[in-house]
């Protein structure tokens, strides 16, 4: 008996759910026009990552282990045939729904037979003095040419034939130096647009002097990107991460994706590139909506949009003036981005020119990019004198070639940098402020479930907690040693840290409410995780649903769990919310026969966070907190508008009201952070 959903499967089902809000009418065209390129943005890490690493393995003949029992050749067919259904059905709602319904709406995106001509002069001349300069046609030979085809970036292909009748295939890279989006014309009710690849086409001639143009088409490259760094490079960590940078441009490409324009510069590039039928995805319409999600922020077009949330001041913090203050008051809970990340960028700058602060000790993953206010101040912190110790970590995927410069940046002004863990990754978010006090030297920390980035702090789901608690902040302080110098692994109480503890922690955990249980009590188990994929932990699960212990899992994308098999996990219930904001806190409840216990972690229950990550699970201690954690957990239970529940046949079904008072938990969030800071709305008139 087949016990696991397949990981890459379940995954396709995750963006079929992100995908299925662009098909909801009740939503302003931009809003669902963003759910398209929000698929195509997570298509395209799926290809360079997942995908290439099964396709590596084919090409290799290794074995694919997973628990599903699927081979990598089985698997690749059918996520081929999935890609190619959601594609379609992508493209479709877009043609003959979403572009139509803009058009009408006065935002049009045109093609040739569009422009009238003047409109046409108007672009000749723009072409002619801004496009062409810039532009550099290359001639694609053989396949040594497709090692300098950039991953993901857009081209356009031309068929050209010379004076003696014989072809050639030219392409000509789209400069990310211009804009993809130019405005052809633009009045108080309506903007026309025109692509980048449009006007190259049009204006091909000016490319190709004493060559007719055959035929033309645009297209771009998916390569592998999932190349491991030789974390045996002691010497220069920093070289050996720039060296996976590199390769990674010259790795085989997983997918074409070309407009249907021609079929004969289709057939030589799929020669060039050495590409199966299934690797190549015929787009009808626009190439890469990704690009093409600032589209959804266009001035002018609100009534397409949905009204924007203000995140407000935090719940525990409406009334303070001095964070340090506060902290020493009581533990701060924070719940983005219904409450601003502002309180951690206001303590770290303050901390930066505090003359009472000693030290900073940070882990850094992912920051928002080259204004971060984070690191500005960090290097502040140096200048005044503050010690500050801070762990980059390189291997953060596609965050890489940003974080070296952090590194360096911070390392040439004075700080200790520390380049990650040998073989983990460090994927915990740790804040740790030294204060000289009048009664003591205070430690101030911050554990979160989300990155230290103001930018995602806006759109994704994550709780943190400020403490200054001794007990708390003195296991903090030896986990820190413990990753940045030759610390041994310390024992803890109260930090779970991976991959030394975390993974047998909650499986004794899960195992206490299998014995309550089993003992009569009422065994309860709640976790809101972005992932569930670690074998044993499923089991875990399994075991306990056998046992009588209810199990309520909020799995925002791959969940290899099947819940509600007959003998296997009937008491298991699994739902997924997809809402205008990402969901990406994890919360882990016990119920402990009344004695509840809560935890946030930056820890998915995935085998490679529990094994080959180090990550931070935390108690939330405070009564007050753990009654509003709670309530957050079961409010999205209660979900009826942006919920789907995981059926055994591994089909998500969207969650209707049923007669029920319509409930969205993340408009409830929203409205419950306006009511504490004074604002007036009703707290059950619950829309999306």
């Amino acid at each position: 008996m087949n016990s696991f959903f397949n990981r890459e499967l379940s995954w396709i089902e995750f963006n079929r759910r992100v995908m299925s809000e662009a098909f909801r009418p009740e939503l302003p065209l931009l809003e669902r026009f963003k759910f398209l390129s929000i698929t195509s943005s997570n298509f395209d890490e799926f290809f360079m990552v997942r995908v290439a690493g099964i396709k590596r393995k084919a090409i290799k003949e290794r074995p694919y282990n997973c628990p599903s029992g699927i081979s990598a050749n089985e698997l690749i067919e059918q996520l081929s045939h999935s890609a190619h259904q959601l594609l379609n059905k992508q493209y479709k709602l877009l043609n003959h729904k979403i572009l139509p319904a803009l058009k009408k709406e006065g935002l049009q995106f045109c093609q040739f037979q569009d422009l009238n001509n003047k409109e046409l002069e108007k672009l000749r001349h723009i072409f002619i003095n801004e496009i062409f300069p810039v532009l550099t046609p290359l001639k694609a030979v053989s396949s040594k040419t497709t090692l300098n085809f950039a991953n993901l970036e857009l081209y356009t292909a031309f068929l050209l034939e010379d004076n003696n009748r014989e072809t050639h295939l030219a392409v000509v890279p789209m400069p990310s130096s211009l804009k993809r989006l130019c405005l052809v014309e633009q009045n108080s009710d309506s903007s026309k647009y025109i692509l980048l690849e449009e006007l190259i086409k049009i204006f091909a001639p000016q490319l190709f002097p004493g060559y007719k143009i055959l035929e033309k088409s645009s297209f771009r490259i998916t390569k592998d990107m999932d190349l491991a760094v030789d974390e045996d490079d002691d010497k220069d960590f920093l070289r050996a991460m720039r060296q996976v940078l590199i390769h990674r441009e010259k790795s085989f490409p997983v997918r074409l994706e070309i407009n249907r324009e021609s079929e004969n510069i289709r057939t030589k590039l799929v020669e060039l590139l050495e590409l199966a039928p299934h690797e190549v995805y015929d787009v009808d319409g626009i190439l890469d909506l990704k690009s093409l999600f600032d589209l959804c922020f266009i001035p002018g077009f609100e009534k397409q949009k949905l009204k924007p949330w203000a995140n407000k001041r935090a719940q525990d913090l409406v009334d303070s003036t001095d964070i340090f203050k506060s902290i020493r008051q009581k533990d701060i809970l924070l719940h983005h981005p219904y409450e601003k990340f502002d309180p951690i960028i206001e303590m770290l700058d303050k901390a930066a020119t505090d003359p009472q602060v000693l030290s900073i000790k940070m882990t850094l993953y992912r920051t928002s990019g080259a204004s971060s206010p984070i690191v500005n101040s960090l290097l502040k912190a140096v200048a005044n004198k503050k010690q500050v110790s801070v762990l980059v970590e390189l291997k953060a995927r596609f965050d890489e070639d940003q974080n070296i410069l952090w590194a360096q940046k911070l390392e040439e002004v004075g700080a200790t940098v520390i380049y990650g863990v040998a073989e983990l990754k460090v994927h915990c978010k740790f804040l740790m402020i030294i204060r000289r006090e009048e009664d003591a030297v205070r430690r101030y920390v911050h554990l979160g479930t989300g990155n230290y980035n103001e930018k995602t702090a806006g759109i994704y789901g994550d709780l943190g907690l400020l403490t200054c608690r001794d007990d708390v902040t003195f296991e903090a302080c030896l986990f820190f040693n413990a990753i940045t110098g030759y610390s041994i692994i310390p024992n803890l109480s109260y930090l779970t840290m991976a991959p030394t503890m975390l993974k047998e922690r909650l499986l004794s955990l899960i195992e206490r409410e299998i014995k309550i249980s089993m003992e009569g009590g009422s065994g309860h188990i709640i976790a809101k995780t972005n992932a569930i994929s670690d074998p044993e932990i499923i089991k875990a699960f399994y075991r306990a649903s056998q046992a009588g212990v209810k199990i309520q899992l909020n799995v925002r994308g791959i969940c290899m769990l099947i819940p509600g098999k007959k003998g296997l996990s009937e008491n298991i219930e699994v739902i997924s919310i997809i809402g205008r904001y990402l969901e990406h806190s994890r919360i882990y409840y016990f119920g402990n026969n009344g004695n509840e216990e809560i935890f946030l972690a930056s820890a998915d229950l995935m085998s490679r966070n529990l094994e080959k990550r180090v990550e931070l699970m935390f108690p939330v201690l405070s009564r007050e907190h753990k009654e509003r954690i709670k309530g957050i957990l079961e409010i999205y239970f209660e979900d009826n508008q942006q919920s789907h529940k995981l059926l055994c046949s591994g089909e998500y079904q969207k969650i209707t009201c049923e007669n029920k008072e319509t409930l969205s938990s993340q408009a409830l969030f929203h409205q419950q952070a306006k009511q504490i800071a004074g604002e007036k709305g009703e707290l059950r008139v619950l829309k999306s």
